[in-house]
């Protein structure tokens, strides 16, 4: 039962740093040269990955010993697709919309897991992933007057995203979460520089150091949150993303005075409530046993 709880409490730290990440790169551009978004996540992937050189160099290298080097590779171009995919359409589309049509990426998870994992989804999994995309969608409220191409873009950004969470919970079986997370920041990186080089511009040494501030924070969001699926299924795990909006919401209030409104909370009050409700559901099915977690 516990672990569960753990792994529920991994997403949720995960997704709390990937916020603080998100918050940081807001700022990037007020501080310096308008620099492209692909140039920021190069910087990231760079970032990160001199993060775990200590830890490799300390290993011996033990780190990057895997059996399964391909599937690492396969996870960095799916990894590096959903972030091109994604910066590409906020060129294109309006932040508000991207932000709710990437909401479909948990849909896009449990059908992966479905078919490619033969995970069981049960009717409790499927609405607690549509009462938190719903609660999501009322905290956004979009508009969508106009299809264009970068809505496209947020599709494909959600399913490239959904491979990789995939390609994660298998190479989780047999590697740490600390090698999942080096090989995808080491192998993102001759990826997104190539993506970059079209867009480049200098940074100055203040958005260096903010970049390497996402860097990090990146690199420990990723170890937090491929542990998660260590010990739980990854569309039970799912639900729990949403509250990365909650997130937003206060340091949005706390740094940049951005004072939420009504819908905020009630759209917060339902993700936390199907997250809450799935927690509650699975732990007292028994369904994150010992055994079953750690195959």
């Amino acid at each position: 039962m516990k672990t569960f709880y753990l792994a529920a409490l991994l997403t949720i730290t995960s997704g709390l740093l990937f916020t603080f990440s998100h918050s940081i790169i807001k700022q990037v551009n007020y501080i310096g040269p308008d620099i492209h978004p692909l140039e920021i996540a190069f910087f990231s992937n760079v970032f990160s990955a001199l993060f775990y050189l200590p830890i490799i160099i300390k290993s011996n290298f033990d780190i990057l010993r895997t059996d399964k080097l391909s599937k690492h590779v396969s996870r960095a171009f799916f990894n590096s697709g959903a972030l091109t995919c994604f910066y590409a359409a906020l060129v294109l589309t309006e932040l508000a919309d991207v932000i709710a049509l990437s909401l479909t990426g948990p849909i896009f998870v449990t059908l992966g897991a479905l078919i490619f994992l033969g995970e069981v989804v049960t009717a409790k999994r499927w609405l607690a992933i549509i009462g938190g995309g719903i609660g999501a969608l009322i905290i956004i409220r979009p508009g969508f007057e106009e299809m264009n191409l970068g809505f496209l873009f947020v599709l494909l950004s959600a399913g490239f995203a959904a491979g990789s969470k995939l390609f994660a919970k298998k190479l989780t079986e047999t590697d740490s979460a600390v090698t999942c997370s080096a090989y995808v920041a080491i192998l993102q990186c001759p990826i997104t520089f190539v993506a970059a080089l079209f867009f480049w511009l200098p940074p100055t040494l203040t958005q260096l150091f903010c970049l390497m501030c996402i860097g990090v924070l990146v690199a420990g969001a990723h170890i937090f949150w491929v542990q998660a699926y260590k010990y739980a299924e990854v569309s039970a795990l799912e639900p729990f993303w949403f509250l990365r909006l909650i997130w937003a919401a206060i340091i949005g209030w706390l740094f940049f005075s951005e004072i939420p409104d009504i819908w905020i909370f009630v759209g917060g009050a339902m993700v936390v409530l199907a997250s809450t409700y799935i927690a509650r559901s699975e732990v007292k099915q028994n369904n994150f046993g010992a055994n079953q977690l750690l195959h």
